[in-house]
């Protein structure tokens, strides 16, 4: 039964002089579930918001949108606020209490659910997500993913008809980011939820999703379920930037496959003695690193537990150095420490030997995990002119960058993804000699990422030293040159990026999971599929 559709939805908001969204139309079945991909700024949370009466943006709407058998702007509120739920890409945009037990609580508060059933539907949802550890916290003490996960429990509290994703897994670690899509699958099979998720990384939701919406430029193209989109992808390379490892690498093989599981024993049956031992490592550079970190130790408060300590890092210049661990690890405190945001109770870090004291007394940049605070200004391009008087300069990276269309935009009207790539641009505008990036693929399609990671490794051949916390394995063993788990307050096991991943089980590629028994030097995509296709080595 036909439970969500738009037909010949199109969308301006009244600022703007274009459209949105241009002749949206898709359907979707109650218990479905599906997928919505297409290039950051595409108009994919526009949609999403535009399902919900009580956050749909302001503007000219065309077309329909009919929801539950009747025209959306018939619900009532009661009806939209509990029987369609929503989760954004920007988790401090969505909290609204200071502390997660009154957060999951208030949506039902407001209803005027009785107390006691409050406690016990509020009980069930933070065990089912495994969120009672954190179910005490102060929000603001939370780690981006920990936020997210509250969110999640937040609206699906009240047991909605229609669950709405924007990016639900950007701040997520790779083994929390597998919890929440099980709990996702969980809802579906067990609830029969119906689910809308937009995802720039879609490679877990690809395995159970139902159908595909692609939106380029404000139009879309409909699939009914992945084959059809598959087919489709064959023969278009954009298309094919949003198919998981395991797709792409059966494609190579004229096989059809959703999951690891699948791909890697077809990997094994195709190449039984392909065997390749993975290849030394490079000698390590022996030159003084640019960045270094010393016996580091750090703790928020006098009596806490130290989240920082006994860290030693070298990075180099020349180099892309990814620090990769789990959500509340300590990563972004790192960043901070490193660049002099915050200071050690113990332990000494220096850039090109010189103690860094404060963050303005190095020449290190830093972009936080939210870089909607790096911007203060009312337009993108007086921010970048007020950080550099070189319009040429801003010319250049605005063009490398993709971003010279936005400048005249507010910056908090840009997507996650595109303000991801301004606040880059505003970084480098600085002519820093160490970059600190902080999740700098977030909100980012394949296609961006691509642009951003090509940056770093020009930067980095440039002389440049760089450091990134990140949670996008594929992005960092594809542009890094080393990278380190970030464990237990510092960094273990640094090592060159394929044989860090081609050691890890979970913290690694679903490339290395698929080819490690066949090709054990192969850990990203683009490698395992040139491999299959015979090409040379790697």
């Amino acid at each position: 039964m036909e439970i969500l559709s738009c037909k010949n939805l199109s969308f301006r908001y009244n600022s703007s002089t274009h459209d949105t969204l241009s002749d949206i139309t898709f359907s979707l079945e109650s218990s479905g579930i599906m997928l919505v991909v297409g290039k950051t700024g595409s108009g994919k949370s526009t949609l999403l918001r535009l399902l919900k009466k009580e956050i749909a943006p302001a503007g000219k709407l065309s077309g329909s949108i009919r929801i539950f058998g009747k025209d959306h702007s018939e619900l009532s509120l009661t009806e939209s606020t509990c029987s369609i739920a929503c989760v954004s890409q920007n988790p401090d945009t969505q909290t609204v209490t200071h502390k997660v037990s009154a957060e999951l609580a208030f949506a039902l508060e407001n209803l005027g659910i009785k107390p006691s059933q409050i406690l016990s539907r509020v009980g069930e949802m933070s065990a089912y997500f495994g969120i009672e550890d954190i179910y005490d916290k102060p929000i603001d003490q939370l780690s981006g993913g920990e936020k997210q996960l509250c969110c999640l429990c937040a609206a699906t509290v009240l047991s909605p008809r229609i669950l709405i994703l924007d990016e639900p897994v950007a701040q997520l670690d790779p083994i929390g980011s597998g919890k929440f899509f099980a709990a996702l699958r969980r809802l579906n099979s067990e609830l029969g939820t119906t689910m809308l998720i937009a995802e720039h990384d879609p490679d877990e939701v690809f395995e159970f999703c139902d159908s595909v919406l692609v939106l380029d430029n404000g139009r879309s193209v409909y699939y009914s379920d992945r084959e059809s989109f598959v087919a489709a992808a064959r023969n278009d390379p954009l298309l094919r930037g949003w198919l998981p490892a395991q797709t792409r690498a059966a494609l190579k093989l004229g096989k059809t496959v959703f999951t690891v599981k699948q791909a890697k024993n077809l990997l094994e049956e195709r190449f039984p003695q392909a065997d390749i031992p993975q290849a030394p490592a490079k000698p390590r550079s022996k030159a003084k690193a640019s960045l270094k970190a010393e016996n580091v130790y750090f703790r928020y408060e006098r009596s806490g537990k130290d989240v920082v300590s006994c860290l030693d890092l070298d990075v180099y210049s020349g180099e892309v150095f990814a620090a990769v661990g789990s959500n509340g690890s300590g990563k972004t405190t790192m960043l901070k420490l490193l660049s002099g945001i915050l200071r050690p109770w113990q332990g000494r870090i220096s850039i090109n030997g010189k103690a860094v004291k404060s963050h303005a007394s190095g020449s290190a940049a830093y972009m936080p995990q939210d870089p909607y605070h790096l911007f203060i200004c009312d337009t993108v391009r007086h921010e970048l002119e007020r950080t550099s008087s070189d319009k040429q300069l801003i010319h250049q990276l605005c063009t490398d960058l993709g971003v010279d269309h936005l400048l005249e935009m507010h910056p908090y009207d840009l997507s996650g993804g595109e303000v991801q790539k301004c606040a880059l641009v505003k970084l480098l505008l600085t002519q820093p000699d160490i970059l600190l990036l902080d999740e700098p693929s977030k909100g980012l399609d394949p296609q961006a990422k691509a642009i951003v990671g090509k940056t770093l490794r020009e930067l980095a051949s440039q002389g440049k030293a760089i450091c990134i916390a990140t949670h996008d394995l594929e992005f960092a063993a594809r542009f890094a040159d080393r990278c380190g788990l970030y464990f237990n307050g510092c960094i273990h096991s640094a090592a060159p990026c394929k044989e860090f991943f081609s050691q890890n089980r979970f913290y690694t590629t679903a490339s290395s999971r698929i080819a490690r028994n066949v090709f054990a030097d192969v850990v990203t995509a683009d490698e395992l599929e040139k491999r299959i296709a015979g090409g040379d080595s790697l």
